[in-house]
């Protein structure tokens, strides 16, 4: 299937982020979507997360995919690396069929669940060293917060005019609702909440937006050399994780990334979560429900530097960590797959690839804090996804799946 370009800008919403990014969402218990498998197929989950190691059940076509050099029999599996290896399967059977195409990194034996909170070691120092100023500081905590309000109050008028109630969005998190804002003139810098933050550098913003008049290119995510030999995705990738560590974000994980450029101008936007204890924390694919807790980020990137970054339910500490049994290898994962594809929890078509596969932390709001969950992730590439149904008409078919990674568990499926 043939991908399509687009030019997406991710706008940021200072006003809007800034009203709504510390405000507490009513909690949501993980109970109240999670898909379980029924019946029969209890005891067949049960089975496979507690047996031996073993290779999924696969069609005939899966079977031959690879040139057969280190791979698993009638698996589909190829190492790629010592770290790493490609697999490329067919699971299910009748009409209900899933094709995986994705390279999976090796998991470690074991994962914590982590409870996280809001980091309370940001202050106006955090906050200064994140400005990096290049002139004399100035707190403009009150302006912020005075706009704000307007802002709030604007958007009030504007309902009360169309009387279709109120359109302010509320972000789940955790936090509370305090700000503290720095700027040198050029430069400005917010927290909001200990939890979540903001930077931009003016002038270099402005280079971006001229920039970003002209067509975007999608990049591969997967190849940090992608861009611009001279300035690569890798390149911008590591002055924005340099940046963002004067937060406390030591890596993070992109979720999509588009280069544009002009004149010789360049910049990179980037749509990212952070990165906990060696794992991704679960993209929210564009799809958010308010409910739930995405931490996320998004930013501009040039090679003179980051002209814009916020992110949004990121700035965490550990609280507690609860330990958990053995994690899921991607093997007894496409076994369990398969159970639920015969089963009927997961309606697939094997039309477009899960071209991903990996192990993430999936967030739940749980008591005022984040409790972080080992899950697998398996997902199709968005935009082939939304080029599928705009071509057949079915938006019926799961092309997100989320499966427990100690018990096996249909966690989650859209």
């Amino acid at each position: 299937m043939k991908k399509r370009t687009a030019k997406i800008l991710v706008p940021f919403f200072m006003s809007l982020t800034l009203l709504t990014a510390c405000q507490k969402a009513p909690e949501v218990s993980s109970d109240d979507e999670i898909l379980r498998a029924k019946g029969p197929s209890e005891d067949a989950v049960e089975a496979i997360v507690n047996g031996e190691e073993g290779s999924p059940e696969t069609t005939e076509e899966a079977a031959g995919v690879s040139d057969g050099t280190n791979e698993t029999a009638g698996s589909g599996t190829k190492a790629v690396s010592k770290n790493t290896e490609a697999v490329s399967v067919v699971l299910g059977g009748g009409e209900s069929r899933m094709k995986i195409d994705a390279e999976v990194a090796a998991v470690p034996d074991t994962v914590s669940t982590l409870i996280m909170q809001a980091d309370n070691s940001l202050d106006e120092t955090a906050l200064r060293d994140f400005l990096e100023p290049q002139g004399e500081v100035k707190d403009i905590t009150e302006e912020v917060l005075a706009a704000e309000e307007a802002e709030r109050q604007r958007v009030e008028e504007i309902d009360e005019k169309l009387g279709e109630g109120s359109s302010m969005v509320e972000i789940a998190g955790v936090g509370d609702e305090s700000r503290i804002a720095l700027t040198d003139g050029n430069r400005k810098a917010i927290l909001f909440g200990n939890t979540g933050g903001s930077y931009e550098d003016a002038l270099l913003k402005e280079k971006c937006f001229v920039s970003a008049k002209e067509e975007a290119q999608k990049l591969d995510i997967k190849d940090m050399e992608a861009g611009d030999s001279a300035f690569s995705l890798q390149d911008a990738k590591a002055l924005l994780v340099r940046k963002l560590s004067l937060l406390g974000i030591e890596d993070i994980h992109l979720s999509i990334a588009y280069i544009y450029g002009q004149d010789g101008f360049l910049f990179y936007e980037m749509q990212f979560s952070p990165v906990v204890e060696g794992i991704p924390v679960a993209d929210s694919f564009g799809q958010q429900d308010i409910a739930r807790v995405y931490p996320e980020g998004t930013a501009w990137v040039c090679e003179e530097g980051v002209a814009n970054v916020e992110v949004w339910n990121c700035c965490m500490e550990q609280a507690s960590e609860v330990k958990n049994g053995k994690i899921l290898s991607f093997s007894k994962v496409q076994e369990l797959l398969g159970t639920y594809l015969d089963d009927g929890s997961l309606l697939c078509a094997e039309d477009v690839p899960f071209s991903t596969a990996e192990l993430v932390y999936c967030v739940e709001l749980r008591d005022g804090k984040l409790e972080l969950a080992p899950m697998w992730s398996i997902h199709m590439d968005l935009e082939e996804y939304v080029e599928y149904v705009g071509q057949t008409g079915r938006s019926d078919l799961v092309w997100n799946i989320y499966i427990d990674g100690v018990t096996g568990e249909l966690a989650g499926a859209e």
